[in-house]
């Protein structure tokens, strides 16, 4: 049907084509920011296993052990024992967290990567045990997953430390530098909203940012 000239059929396509691509965009945007609530909400679930005193103790008792310490050690000291078990849930947890991709493998890295890293490698040799002993593949799995992960793929910050890896930065400031125009001090703003250069001194040159 044509009306003054125009297609209606083909206006209504538009319109139709129109209404698709915002409902996509919308569900996309949506989908993006749920995403991101679960995984904030599992770096707080994070923060909060490490400040529990049963991790805390666990970690501090194990951590004291030497490298590759024996099965039978552990094994045959209660304490230990207890503290192997909570440290081994611990890690399990953050490295099916890190697999679904609920947290960041580099945030984690940041928050736990050295408890990760060192109780992995005090205790390595006794998950090994339990999984001859047991018969069982999948005890530690998650927790030597990680480790492998970690490793393989540390944060850039474990090199020389976030002092200085990270000096002067923070991941919100620049997730806002990327949506927004820089401001310069030194520089004003036209009413337009385009920066006007300053003029550069006399006898000086001007640098160019």
């Amino acid at each position: 049907m044509t009306v003054n000239g125009f297609d209606l059929a083909s206006a209504l396509n538009i319109v139709t084509t129109v209404a698709v691509v915002v409902g996509v965009v919308f569900a996309m945007v949506q989908l993006q920011h749920g995403a991101r609530t679960r995984r904030d909400h599992a770096a707080v679930d994070v923060v909060r296993t490490v400040q529990t005193q049963e991790v805390r103790q666990a970690m501090a008792a194990i951590l004291m052990l030497p490298d590759n310490v024996s099965p039978e050690m552990i094994r045959n000291d209660p304490k230990l024992l207890a503290a192997a078990l909570a440290v081994d849930s611990a890690c399990e947890m953050w490295g099916c967290l890190v697999y679904e991709n609920v947290v960041d493998l580099h945030m984690l890295d940041r928050m736990v990567g050295g408890w990760v890293r060192g109780s992995w490698r005090k205790l390595g040799g006794w998950v090994e045990a339990e999984r001859l002993d047991n018969r069982n593949p999948n005890i530690g799995e998650w927790w030597q997953w990680l480790y492998d992960k970690i490793e393989a793929e540390p944060d850039p910050s474990k090199a020389l430390g976030a002092h200085i890896t990270y000096r002067g930065r923070c991941k919100y400031s620049e997730s806002r530098m990327l949506s927004e125009p820089m401001q310069i001090p030194g520089r004003k703003k036209s009413s337009a909203g385009s920066v006007i250069q300053p003029k550069a001194k006399e006898g000086l040159p001007h640098v160019k940012d």
